[in-house]
């Protein structure tokens, strides 16, 4: 009797189709499992440790290293660009205010103005419209949309305005030779076009720049707490681990991570170094060097209004005290002005010509007053024995101011380059002290590694 074997079964098969799932997670389970075992033993927390540190430290250093980049660009953005445009919106508003000052002066004697006079009148329009030009396109760099078309919109104006002054003065020019009395109504309308539209934009124009300049010495110059936490954050991350490493190997010191923390405690002098002379110099030094600037360019501005209204006076034959702008408030600005400033000959220089001014103005309103026009013009033009003429005191004046101005501006300029100087290498240094730092550490623990190897 012949007995039949029947087929192999290959039903196993079948149910390795129908659960396929199981052997392919397998695999990733049983890793997962030995990573969970091997984190809970000693060279497992070592090794997470040493990686959360690295990733901490490294990313510590380089938002440090960053953040101080960033600082640094602004201040070149500030140094080249923003104080600049300041500069030129001071150039402008004093350009014009002395353009019309001469001008107007021009008009008190007969005849044609002198060769100096056409040279300062045509060098303060000259000023004025390359002051103009570079504050719009200075304000293209600016980061606020806002300020960049309130800055531009009001540079339009003047530069709207300023050849409507100009035409109007050479009317005024034109029959002044030919002796019509029409010429003092065209520079009256041509220095009320000047001081009440072109003057007060300009004045809004130097207002808006002096803001973004101290608000931008302010916030760039502000200690960057943050980012000194974070180094903080990780000097203790590093006194942390060494803990840890002293409580299970039982050695006080390890040399890589003794290392590491001198590294980043290096790092954290520099930067709070650098932090604390950008504040000093650019928060505390640069108001104490901007505050004078702003004196002597107001008090300026008001002697130059002054000025021209001791000759709007004469010209039309009024008394000085019904200006708008007393000399006595002028003098007392001045004055003031020339206290804050430092200690240079030309302050001297200016007490004594405003001294004269004074005088000379002082004169000028009795002569006025008492009608003697002709005499009024000596005192307003003419040099005598024993004192010099208005004018002349107010030139040496003016002169005066301008440097006081520009030994101001200076000044403040020092104290920006001060806080852009300490920014230097900061980014640099604080990236090379990181990497370092995390160098070290690995160094440090490659020998407890290899007492399990």
């Amino acid at each position: 009797m012949t007995v039949t074997t029947p087929p192999p079964s290959d039903a196993w098969l079948d149910d390795l189709a129908l659960h396929p799932q199981q052997r392919a997670s397998s695999g990733p389970i049983r890793a997962a499992r030995r990573l969970a075992d091997f984190v809970i033993t000693t060279p497992g927390k070592m090794l997470a440790m040493m990686l959360v540190l690295t990733v901490a430290v490294g990313a510590i250093g380089f938002a440090q290293s960053q953040s101080m980049s960033k600082r640094q660009h602004a201040l070149d953005v500030l140094v080249q660009t923003t104080e600049p445009m300041n500069h030129s919106a001071h150039v402008l508003l004093t350009s014009l205010s002395q353009a019309d000052t001469v001008a107007t002066t021009g008009f008190v004697q007969a005849g044609l103005m002198t060769p100096d006079e056409v040279k300062a009148y045509l060098a303060s329009i000259d000023q004025a419209v390359i002051a103009a030009s570079d504050i719009y396109e200075g304000a293209s760099e600016l980061t606020r949309p806002e300020d960049q078309e309130r800055i531009q919109s009001l540079v339009r104006s003047i530069q709207r305005d300023l050849p409507l002054y100009v035409a109007f003065m050479e009317r005024a020019k034109v029959n002044q030779r030919l002796g019509n009395p029409v010429g003092v109504s065209y520079m009256s309308e041509a220095s009320g076009m000047m001081r009440e539209r072109m003057i007060t934009s300009a004045n809004t124009l130097f207002a808006l720049t002096q803001r973004q300049v101290a608000v931008e010495m302010v916030r760039l110059n502000a200690p960057q707490w943050v980012p000194l936490s974070g180094l903080v954050a990780a000097l203790l991350l590093l006194a942390g681990a060494q803990w840890w490493l002293w409580r299970t190997f039982r050695r006080r010191w390890n040399k890589g991570f003794v290392a590491a923390t001198a590294a980043m405690v290096v790092a954290l002098a520099w930067v709070a170094g650098s932090n604390f002379i950008s504040w000093r110099s650019g928060v505390i030094g640069f108001e104490q060097a901007a505050a004078p600037l702003r004196q002597l360019t107001d008090a300026r501005l008001r002697a130059q209004e002054t000025r021209t209204d001791e000759t709007m006076a004469l010209l039309r034959r009024q008394s000085v005290a019904e200006s708008a702008e007393s000399f006595e408030s002028t003098y007392q600005g001045v004055s003031a002005a020339l206290d804050t400033a430092s200690d240079a000959p030309e302050v001297a220089s200016a007490r004594r010509a405003l001294e004269q001014w004074s005088q000379a103005h002082g004169e000028l309103v009795s002569t006025l007053d008492a009608g003697r026009f002709e005499r009024a013009v000596d005192v307003l033009m003419v040099d005598s024995a024993d004192h010099p003429s208005a004018s002349t005191a107010y030139t040496e004046l003016d002169a005066n101011m301008v440097e006081l101005i520009e030994s101001a501006r200076a000044e403040m300029r020092n104290y920006i380059h001060t806080s852009l100087d300490a920014t230097r290498l900061v980014s640099t240094v604080v990236a090379l002290l990181s990497l370092l730092a995390v160098i070290s550490m690995w160094f440090g623990a490659q020998r407890r590694f290899r007492e399990y190897v």
